[in-house]
C-alpha cells in the first residue's frame, strides 16, 4: 500500500548482510556516524554497496533502480509530477537502494536518537542531497564513495524546509551520475504525540500496572518523522533495522529477528533481518511487554532444492498484552485461514518469512498492512464468546482487508498515492470476497450494498466529490483520499468488472498483475494491461471515465411492455438533482444485467452511448423488468412511473431473483426523492408496500435508515406531529419484528435472522415502543444492580440496552454506563461493550448530561481514537443535541485541535462527523462562516462535501415538506412511549 528486474530474485528472503561486532572499535562509518551523538549508537551497518557487489554488477543495480519507477526518466511519477507541480515531490537526481537504521528511543523524555546509512543510487550529477524530515534535527552528515569518505557536512548546514517536511544536504563536492554512494546521518527526534510517526502509547504491563510501548505509524508520509527518508511510495529499498529498547520489551519489526545484545542499564538491542524492497510507508516497529500465541501455515516460500517442492511453514502470530491473550484465539484462527484461501487466490506464495498481527491499544487506523507486522486496533482483534455478531463478522473482514495488502499494496506497490485505490478498493474487494467464501451465511455482499455501496454513490453524487484516480493537490491532501470513494467506489467497480469478465478471468489478470510488478510500482495503467490480456476484452477504454472521471449516472427506463421496447438513457446524478450540460458531459460503460418476470437468468448487455433501446427480457409476457441484476453495477436507475410501481408490486412480493435487487431499488428510490426526481411521497409508499414482504434484515435495514434521516432532515422545521408520524411509521415497522423475534436467539436462526433481531429491537425503541422501552430498563438494571456472567440478556443486545437506559431511563443511567465503561472488568464487558458503553453515555436527552458527557470525551479516559464514537451517538440522539454538540465544538476547538493534531485524519472524521446532520440553508451558512478563517488543510476535501450534504437535505426539506405531510395526514400510528 511497490518492480523487479527478476521475479526469481526475490523469491527467496534475502540473505541477512554481515554486521560489523557492536563491541569492535573499528572506525567503520557507522562508529564515526554514531561518535557525535549524545548517547552513542551502534548501527549494524552493512558495508557500502560498492563494497557488497563486483563491478560488473553496477550496471545491473543501475538498471534495477532505473526500472523501479524512482529514477529521473521515471514515466510512472512523471505523471504525478505534472499534477502535482508544486514542489512536494522529491528530486529524482539520488535515489536510495538500501537503509540500515538504528534508533534508540526515549520512552520517558519522548525522544529518539537515530543513525542510519543509505545506500543509494547517483542518477543525475548534482551537488546537494534532498530527502524528507520532519521534526528532526541532523547532527551530521557524512557521504561515501568506494569506503572513501567525499564530504561531510555539519547539521547547522543542512537547510529544512518545513512545509514541504524536506530536508537539503548541501554537499562541498560534486556526485557524478550512475556513482554508488553511502549516506550516513545521525540525528535527534521526537516520539509524537499524537498516533502517527513513532509514537508512545499507553497499555498495561506484565504486572497490570500502566506503562508505555512504543508504536509506529508510517502511512502515508511519516516515516519522515522517524528517521530521513526517501517518503514516496516509488521509492522503494531494503531496510536492515537495530532497535535498542528496555530489557523487559518484546521488540517486532516487518522481518524476523537475528539476534539481540544486552546493553547497560536495562536495555538491549535488537537485530533484524534485511527486508525486501519495500516504501517506507510500510516500515514498522512494536516494542513493549507483550505475550503471544502461534500457529503455523505452508504458505511460504518453496525451500531450495526440495524434491518434490515443499513449501516452508510460516509462523503466525498475534501478540497483545499479557492480560488479554486469552482474546485473540478466533483471530488467530482467521488469520490463518485467510492467508491459505489468500496464497490459493494469488497463486503467489506469502512473501515473507512470518507474519504477526499486534493489537495495539492505541491506533488511528482500524488496521494497518505493514508487512509482516500487521497492527489493529484492539476491538478488532479481541473476540470472545462474549463478542457481538456484527463486531465478529467486521473483525474477520478487517484481518482479510489487511491480510490482502501484503501482495496487493506491499508486494506490489501503487506508483503514486493518485492510484491509491488499488490498494484500498482491491482489498475492500478481496476483505469482502474472502469473508463470503469463509462465512457465506453472513451474507456480506449484502451488507456491502446498504452500507458500503451506499457510502461510495452518496459521496460520488457530490459535486465536491472526486475521481477514484485523484489528483493530489499537495502533501496536505493525501490522507483525505482515504474515504469513501476511494475504499468503496474502487471496491464496486472491481466487483462490477469482475462481473462482466467473470471470475477466473479476472483472478488470472491479478496473478498477472502481481507476478510483473512484485517488489516494485504499479499504476492503474499496469493493472488493465493484465486484465486485457487474461480476459482478451478492452478493459482500459471500457474504465476510463469510471476511474479518472468524478461521479457516476442515473439511467432512466422508458419500458413499453405492450411492444416490449425498452429505451434506455444516462446522465450524471447529482444529489442535488440539477446537473448542467458541462457537467453531463461524460459517458460511461454501463452493464445492464436486466432481468424480466420473465428470465430465469440476468440478460447481459451494455449502453455505451447517451440513450439506446433493448429488447426487455421475455417479452411481451414479461410484466415487470429490472435492470442492474444483483446490484453488481455502479449506477442508480430512474424507472417510468407504470415501471416503478409493477417493479415495486414484485419486490414486495418477493418476486424478484434476489434480496439484492430489492435492496437496489430501494436505495436508488431513496436517493432520487433527495434529489428530486421523484417525490418522497413514493418511497414511503413503498415503505407500507414493503411491510407486506417477508421480513429481511437487510430491506428493513434500508428502511430504518431511510426514516431515520427523514426524521433527522424534518427535526428542525417540521411541525411536531410531523416528527411523530415518522416515528409512528417506524415503529408500525420494527415493533411487530422485535415482538415476534424476541430477544433471545433461538437454535437454527440463521445469522441474517439473528441481524434482524438485533436491529429491530433498537429501532423500535427509537420508534416509540414502550415494550420494548420496559424490558430494556428492567434488563439493565438486572445487570447493573448484579453484574454476573452470562448477562441477563444476549451479548448482542448489550449496546441496546446501554443505549435505551440511558436515552428513556432515568438520567442516573448515564452515570452508570459510565461507571461501566470505566471499569469494564466489573460487569464482564468485552472490548466492543466498553465502546458501546461510551456511545451510550452520548444517548442521553438531558443537555447537562450532553455537555458532561462531551468534556469527559476529550479527557484521559477517553482515547483520542474513540472520540468520534462520542461525536456519532451525540448527533443522532435526539432532534436538539446536534446543536449543543456544534456550540460545544465552537467552545473547544483549539482543544480538539491539541487532542487530535491539526493534521490529524480523526480531525476530519470528527468535523464531519459534527456538521454532517444539519439540513438548514442557516446551518451551513454558519458552519461555512465559521470555517472561514480556520486552517483547514486537513479536512479541505471533507469540509465542501459536508457543506454541499447540508444544503442538499436542506433543499430535500424545502421541495417535499407538503408532500410529507399530506401523506402522513392520512397515516395513523399511536402515540410513542420515549
Amino acid at each position: 500500500m511497490a518492480l523487479k528486474p527478476d521475479a526469481s530474485s526475490h523469491n527467496e528472503t534475502p540473505a541477512t548482510p554481515a554486521s560489523p561486532n557492536p563491541d569492535t572499535t573499528v572506525a567503520t562509518p557507522a562508529k564515526m556516524a554514531s561518535s557525535i551523538m549524545a548517547k552513542p549508537l551502534v548501527l549494524p551497518l552493512s558495508p557500502p554497496l560498492d563494497d557488497a557487489v563486483e563491478p560488473h554488477e553496477h550496471k545491473t543495480l543501475l538498471d534495477e533502480a532505473q526500472g523501479s519507477g524512482i529514477s529521473g526518466d521515471s514515466t510512472e511519477r512523471g505523471a504525478s509530477r505534472v499534477a502535482l507541480a508544486n514542489g512536494d515531490l522529491l528530486p529524482t537526481n539520488v535515489t536510495p537502494s538500501h537503509y540500515d537504521l538504528h534508533l534508540e528511543p526515549d520512552l520517558a523524555i519522548g525522544i529518539v536518537h537515530g543513525s542510519v546509512a543509505v545506500d543509494a543510487l547517483v542518477n543525475e550529477e548534482t551537488e546537494q542531497i534532498v530527502l524528507h524530515a520532519k521534526s528532526i534535527v541532523i547532527a551530521q552528515v557524512l557521504v561515501y564513495h568506494s569506503q572513501v569518505l567525499m564530504a561531510t557536512v555539519a547539521g547547522k548546514a543542512v537547510i529544512y524546509e518545513d512545509e514541504l517536511e524536506m530536508a537539503t544536504i548541501p554537499l562541498p563536492c560534486v556526485l557524478r551520475a550512475h556513482d554508488l554512494i553511502q549516506i550516513v546521518i545521525t540525528y535527534t527526534g521526537v516520539l509524537s504525540e499524537s498516533m502517527y510517526g513513532l509514537y508512545r502509547c499507553k497499555y498495561r504491563d506484565r504486572m497490570g500496572d500502566p506503562s508505555t510501548m512504543l508504536v509506529t505509524q508510517f502511512q502515508a508520509k511519516c516515516a519522515r518523522l522517524a528517521f530521513p527518508c526517501w517518503d514516496e511510495p516509488a521509492f522503494k529499498a531494503e531496510f536492515t533495522l537495530a532497535l535498542t529498547v528496555p530489557s523487559s520489551h518484546t521488540a517486532l519489526s516487518n522481518m524476523p529477528v537475528v539476534r539481540e545484545t544486552e546493553d547497560c542499564e536495562g536495555a538491549k538491542t535488537v537485530y533484524f533481518e534485511r527486508s525486501p524492497r519495500m516504501s517506507t510507508y510500510l516500515l514498522a516497529i512494536i516494542s513493549g511487554e507483550l505475550d503471544y500465541i502461534e500457529a503455523t501455515t505452508l504458505t511460504g516460500n518453496i525451500i531450495a532444492d526440495s524434491d518434490p517442492p515443499q513449501r516452508a511453514p510460516v509462523p503466525c502470530r498475534v501478540y497483545t498484552a499479557a492480560a488479554d491473550i486469552d482474546k485473540v484465539q478466533f483471530s488467530l484462527d482467521t488469520a490463518v485461514k485467510v492467508l491459505e484461501l489468500l496464497v490459493d487466490m494469488f497463486g503467489c506464495a506469502y512473501p515473507l518469512p512470518k507474519l504477526d498481527l499486534v493489537a495495539v491499544p492505541e491506533l488511528e487506523a482500524g488496521g494497518m498492512e505493514n508487512w509482516g507486522l500487521i497492527l489493529f486496533r484492539t476491538v478488532r482483534l479481541f473476540i470472545t464468546s462474549q463478542t457481538s455478531l456484527w463486531i465478529r463478522q467486521k473483525a474477520v473482514y478487517v484481518i482479510a482487508h489487511e491480510l490482502s495488502h501484503q501482495w496487493f499494496g506491499n508486494l506490489v506497490t501503487m506508483a503514486w498515492w493518485d492510484d491509491l485505490w488499488l490498494n484500498e478498493g482491491f482489498a475492500t474487494w478481496i476483505g469482502i470476497h474472502i469473508t463470503d467464501l469463509m462465512y457465506p451465511e453472513w451474507r456480506r455482499w449484502d451488507h456491502f450494498a446498504i452500507e458500503d455501496r451506499q457510502a461510495a454513490l452518496s459521496a460520488d453524487s457530490l459535486r465536491s466529490s472526486h475521481p477514484v484516480q485523484v489528483t493530489i493537490k499537495g502533501s496536505a491532501d493525501i490522507d483525505q483520499v482515504f474515504d469513501s470513494i476511494t475504499y468503496y467506489k474502487g471496491c464496486s467497480l472491481i466487483r462490477m468488472l469482475s462481473a462482466h469478465l467473470g471470475t477466473d478471468a479476472f483472478m488470472a489478470g491479478i496473478r498477472a498483475y502481481l507476478n510483473a510488478h512484485a517488489y516494485a510500482s504499479a499504476t492503474t495503467s499496469d493493472l488493465w494491461v493484465a486484465l486485457e490480456t487474461a480476459s482478451g476484452q478492452p478493459v482500459a477504454e471500457l474504465m476510463r471515465s469510471w476511474t479518472t472521471c468524478v461521479g457516476y449516472p442515473v439511467v432512466s427506463v422508458d419500458a413499453d411492455f405492450e411492444t416490449g421496447e425498452l429505451r434506455l438513457t444516462q446522465n450524471r446524478f447529482l444529489h442535488s438533482g440539477h446537473v448542467t450540460p458541462e457537467e453531463d458531459s461524460t459517458l460511461w460503460w454501463v452493464p445492464l444485467g436486466m432481468v424480466s418476470s420473465e428470465s430465469a437468468h440476468p440478460v447481459s448487455a451494455v449502453l455505451h452511448d447517451r440513450s439506446g433501446s433493448f429488447v426487455i427480457p421475455g417479452s411481451p409476457a414479461a410484466t415487470w423488468i429490472k435492470l442492474n441484476y444483483n446490484n453488481a453495477g455502479l449506477y442508480r436507475v430512474r424507472y417510468s412511473r407504470d415501471a416503478l410501481r409493477r417493479l415495486a408490486s414484485a419486490a414486495a412480493s418477493g418476486n424478484l431473483m434476489c434480496t439484492a435487487d430489492a435492496v437496489g431499488i430501494l436505495n436508488d428510490a431513496i436517493a432520487l426523492a433527495i434529489s428530486g426526481h421523484v417525490p418522497t411521497s413514493a418511497v414511503l409508499d413503498m415503505v407500507t408496500a414493503f411491510q407486506e414482504r417477508q421480513p429481511e434484515f437487510v430491506v428493513l435495514q434500508i428502511l430504518g435508515l431511510f426514516l431515520e434521516s427523514l426524521h433527522q432532515t424534518w427535526a428542525d422545521r417540521s411541525p411536531p406531529a410531523v416528527r411523530e408520524h415518522i416515528r409512528a411509521l417506524a415503529r408500525s415497522l420494527f415493533a411487530s419484528q422485535a415482538a415476534a423475534l424476541g430477544w433471545t436467539h433461538r437454535p437454527g436462526d440463521s445469522p441474517m435472522v439473528a441481524r434482524l433481531r438485533v436491529i429491530s429491537i433498537p429501532r423500535a425503541a427509537w420508534a416509540g415502543d414502550a415494550q420494548v422501552i420496559a424490558q430494556a430498563l428492567e434488563y439493565f438494571e438486572q445487570f447493573y444492580s448484579a453484574p454476573t456472567e452470562p448477562k441477563p440478556f444476549h451479548h448482542d443486545f448489550t449496546a441496546s440496552v446501554f443505549e435505551i437506559a440511558v436515552r428513556c431511563g432515568p438520567v442516573a443511567n448515564h452515570a452508570r454506563v459510565r461507571d461501566m465503561y470505566e471499569h469494564s472488568a466489573r460487569w464482564h464487558l468485552s472490548e466492543d461493550h466498553r465502546m458501546a458503553a461510551l456511545g451510550a453515555m452520548a444517548c442521553s436527552r438531558d443537555p447537562s448530561c450532553m455537555w458532561q458527557t462531551l468534556d469527559y470525551a476529550l479527557s484521559d479516559h477517553v482515547l483520542p481514537q474513540d472520540l468520534n464514537i462520542v461525536m456519532g451517538f451525540m448527533v443522532t440522539a435526539d432532534h436538539r443535541s446536534k446543536h449543543i454538540l456544534w456550540r460545544w465544538f465552537k467552545l473547544n476547538y483549539q482543544r480538539l485541535v491539541a487532542r487530535l493534531g491539526e493534521a490529524s485524519a480523526l480531525l476530519g472524521h470528527v468535523v464531519s462527523t459534527v456538521i454532517g446532520d444539519f439540513a438548514t440553508p442557516e446551518m451551513a451558512d454558519d458552519v461555512e462562516t465559521w470555517f472561514a478563517d480556520k486552517h483547514t488543510a486537513a479536512f479541505d476535501r471533507s469540509l465542501p462535501q459536508s457543506l454541499e450534504f447540508i444544503r442538499v437535505r436542506a433543499a430535500w426539506f424545502e421541495r417535499d415538506s407538503n408532500d410529507v405531510q399530506q401523506w402522513f395526514e392520512g397515516f395513523s400510528g399511536e402515540s410513542c412511549e420515549c
